[in-house]
């Protein structure tokens, strides 16, 4: 399996790149624009820097025109300012331009993450998805903000001083022009180089970014198992398997901009040697040769400097890949171009002869035939891995069935909106998310436009107001990462309040009470009755205590649907696997009682009247 911290084909077209970038910067065209003419200004100001040299060292220092160095001085001093000037200006415009662009970059590729499909995220490291996020586009901005502009410059002064060396002297010209293969060879060795190896500490990064990540979330289980100086050996580690990749990539890149530079001072060198020797023939004064040499070192600096540009480039390639294999992914569950209208649900859930892999040919779910009439209570059970959370996902349609047919009232999934469908489910999970907002944005969640009033009904109904009056600022406390710190058990009830906040047709509960203790329990179950009240529901249970009042239980085992009824028919099955399963939990049941009914159910906590917890037979008098 690929996932997208693989390295991609580093050596593809650098014009892919280019049309990103291009793509990019096209919201933005006007200022763009402007930043173009500044660069063409400062390109022609670098023009009148020779013939100044060139006068000042014909008409002053050899001619003896000591009257004119203040004007020639002035000249040099005005062009110098108004190349400062220049630059200052642009490199605002250009600055203000990457800000945008790096907006504009990190809004799509969210809006893109949170269109793709969960298949994407089971597969992606998080901290994959944050160094892409912020590393990669980072190197992006470097290019647009720091070196576009230079660049262009540069481009624009070498093909400017082209024409002029041509225009002057077309034998100097030529010697400037023999070291051009030199520049090639050098460019053509290093470039793909550099952008694989980029792909590459990239790559590596990702790694790095996802363990860090999963060792900061997992602190407490570290400090608890006293593994602190594992977990730095074991970081450390992981950098050294980066540090050679980034020093591979600062030694390519010193090299290429050292032999570049090399080019370039052999290169002014000739023209001085050449430049000599028209003079010694009478075809240039030295005012002309200077000028002509600073002409080249003109043309030569600006090649030099685009050998580091070009590895900048090279990098920003590397990271706009990454970025455009975000980009360019489609999710594969989509909503229908013409949705059916449903409404409010009645509740209605239908699963007709529906299998499912999650890679082709590896099915875990197999004919799942099950019907879910409006306001039943039904629980999954089975072992780990039995297939009952994936059998949610395709309730809630974060993935499509590989075969049969998923319907909620009668009307199949896929002909609904993902958003009306969605909007019709309610989630409480084992482990609660508690985003970072206050608590009432944390109840209001999936129904924003819930009014401070009806925000505070679901906290009363969730059993939790009273905690929320007792926060620093009651509601508006700002919970989750970095703020107000919950319980376990006022995390789940304010995720019971988030979802009756959202007025679901149907709750889906996975787990909800496994990590509570019993006082905590009791609290939850309180709230679940009155999320479920009138509602129809889909428990994933491993403590069957906690649904055997289910209307319907049904008994998952491989991916198959092997029993299905109440608590008492299966328990009357005494080969079924659902026997077992209480058996395991609770227990061997005591025996019968000497003339007893030999079918009477064993003595195991059976379903309380509602709104209770669960009785045990064992404990009635």
């Amino acid at each position: 399996m690929t996932g997208p911290s693989e390295p991609s084909d580093a050596r593809g077209p650098a014009r892919g790149t280019v049309s990103r970038i291009r793509e990019l910067l096209r919201p933005h065209r006007r200022t763009v624009g402007l930043a173009l003419a500044l660069t063409i200004l400062a390109c022609l100001l670098n023009l009148p820097v020779p013939f100044l040299v060139q006068g000042l060292v014909d008409r002053v220092v050899t001619g003896g025109r000591w009257s004119d160095l203040p004007w020639l001085a002035a000249g040099l001093l005005a062009v110098f300012g108004a190349q400062a000037g220049l630059a200052l200006a642009n490199t605002l415009v250009v600055g203000r331009v990457g800000q945008a662009v790096v907006r504009d970059l990190r809004h799509r590729l969210y809006d893109r993450l949170q269109r793709l499909d969960l298949a994407y995220f089971d597969r992606t490291p998080t901290g994959g998805i944050i160094s892409r996020l912020m590393d990669d586009v980072g190197v992006l901005q470097g290019l647009i903000t720091s070196q576009t502009v230079t660049i262009v410059t540069d481009l624009g002064t070498t093909l400017a001083v082209t024409g002029l060396l041509m225009a002057r002297n077309g034998r100097l010209t030529l010697v400037v022009l023999a070291f051009v293969p030199l520049y090639a060879v050098n460019f053509r060795y290093f470039m793909h180089r550099i952008r694989s190896n980029s792909a590459v500490v990239r790559a590596k990064m990702d790694i790095v970014f996802g363990l860090l990540k999963e060792k900061l979330d997992g602190t407490q289980v570290v400090k608890a198992c006293a593994s602190e100086p594992a977990e730095v050996a074991d970081f450390a580690g992981q950098l050294d398997d980066a540090h050679g990749p980034r020093v591979r990539d600062n030694t390519l890149r010193a090299a290429f901009s050292s032999l570049c530079v090399a080019i370039s001072g052999a290169g002014i060198a000739a023209v001085f040697a050449a430049g000599a020797l028209e003079v010694v023939h009478g075809r240039m004064t030295p005012g002309g040769v200077v000028s002509t040499a600073a002409l080249a070192a003109l043309l030569f600096g600006p090649v030099a400097r685009l050998a580091d540009l070009a590895s900048v480039f090279e990098q920003a390639a590397a990271s706009v890949d990454r970025l455009g294999e975000i980009l360019d992914l489609e999710p594969t569950v989509v909503g229908p171009a013409s949705p059916l209208a449903i409404g409010r649900a009645r509740g209605l859930v239908e699963f007709d002869r529906v299998g499912f892999g999650y890679e082709p040919g590896q099915p875990v779910l197999w004919d799942v035939r099950l019907r879910i009439e409006p306001g039943m209570k039904v629980a999954l059970v089975g072992p780990t891995g039995c297939g009952k959370s994936t059998l949610v996902n395709l309730l809630m349609r974060f993935y499509d069935p590989t075969w049969g047919e998923v319907r909620l009232d009668g009307l199949p999934l896929d002909r609904l909106a993902l958003d009306d469908l969605r909007r019709q489910v309610g989630v409480v999970l084992q482990e609660p998310v508690v985003f970072r907002q206050s608590l009432a944005d944390n109840i209001r969640y999936g129904r924003p436009d819930a009014s401070d009033a009806e925000v505070e009904a679901a906290a009363r109904s969730a059993l939790v107001h009273d905690f929320a009056t007792a926060l620093p600022e009651g509601y508006a406390t700002i919970i989750g990462e970095g703020g107000h710190k919950l319980s376990q058990g006022e995390r789940q009830r304010l995720a019971i309040a988030r979802a009756i906040c959202k007025d679901p047709a149907l709750v889906v509960l996975d787990e909800a009470t496994s990590s509570l203790d019993a006082a905590g329990e009791a609290l939850i179950q309180e709230a679940l009755a009155n999320l479920l009240r009138g509602r129809t529901a889909l428990v994933i249970a491993h403590r069957l205590a906690t649904v055997m009042d289910a209307g319907l239980i049904v008994v998952m085992d491989g991916g198959l649907v092997v029993q299905k009824g109440t608590h008492e028919q299966l328990l009357a099955d005494r080969h079924g696997l659902y026997r077992r399963l209480c058996a395991a939990q609770f227990g061997e049941p005591a025996p019968a009682a000497a003339g007893g009914d030999p079918g009477e159910l064993p003595a195991w906590p059976m379903p309380a009247p509602a709104g209770g917890g669960m009785l045990d037979r064992s404990s009635v008098s």
